[in-house]
């Protein structure tokens, strides 16, 4: 069976700077591939042209075994619906005078699917009680909102998702039940994760398999327990060892 998504020898650039310097990486389906290194690394452009949002330089996104580098937008919008995003964010990506509930409709309006009830439906999955599908996003938790995201990004029923960072602006008290909702709903939905990280803590927990990335690089990929227990590049033990000093 094909990776549900593969990255192959993927290059962005940013005029001179080379934010991803040829990147390759797989997801299977029910599978979490956490992606992870410090600040400015370039997970973040290498999650956007996996979404195909951002076009690479140079190299390969396919998804489901499809090119998706050097479609048209056209092209790209209905298979858009198998990929979704997660932010970091979770009060920005809802918009401030947006209802929750006109939130999690939005991408069911735009590819024109059934409305009739579907907001209900995703707002039960994600743990989220259907009288707050009124209020705005000021009056949610954190947690909440981010729940809300989830629920949209799974509206229309996607293959993938890509978490960029998806609890790093959560209170630590929060973060292990959206944790917890993405492991039931990955379990319950056999979706595919790509999880952009920082924090190898959350790694241990979160992930199956990690793809280490530093300077636009991947320099370092396996299964999380092998990867924790014997680390092969220096940058990938540095990353334990930050994790050792914050957690002894």
């Amino acid at each position: 069976m094909s990776p549900l998504i593969e990255v192959t020898d993927l290059v962005v650039r940013y005029g001179d700077h080379t934010a991803v310097d040829r990147v390759s990486f797989t997801v299977d389906e029910g599978e979490t591939l956490a992606l992870i290194g410090e600040s400015g690394c370039g997970k973040s452009s290498t999650a956007l042209a996996a979404l195909a949002l951002r076009r690479p330089d140079s190299g390969s996104v396919r998804f489901a075994g499809q090119e998706l580098t050097g479609l048209r937008e056209k092209q790209l919008r209905p298979l858009r619906a198998q990929f979704q995003p997660v932010f970091q964010d979770p009060y920005g990506s809802l918009g401030p005078r947006t209802t929750i509930g006109d939130a999690i409709a939005e991408p069911l309006r735009v590819h024109r699917r059934p409305l009739e009830g579907r907001v209900a439906e995703l707002m039960d999955l994600v743990g989220l009680d259907t009288s707050y599908a009124d209020r705005l996003p000021h009056e949610l938790s954190g947690g909440q909102c981010q729940r809300a995201g989830i629920a949209r990004a799974l509206a229309l029923g996607p293959r993938l998702l890509v978490l960029d960072e998806p609890v790093s602006a959560l209170d630590p008290s929060v973060r292990a039940g959206i944790l917890n909702l993405l492991t039931e709903l990955q379990e319950r939905l056999g979706l595919g994760y790509l999880f952009i990280c920082h924090d190898m803590a959350l790694v241990r927990h979160a992930a199956h398999r990690v793809a280490v990335m530093s300077d636009g690089r991947i320099v370092e990929t396996g299964p999380v327990r092998e990867l924790f227990t014997e680390p092969r590049h220096p940058y990938t033990r540095e990353l334990l060892d930050i994790e050792a000093g914050a957690h002894p």
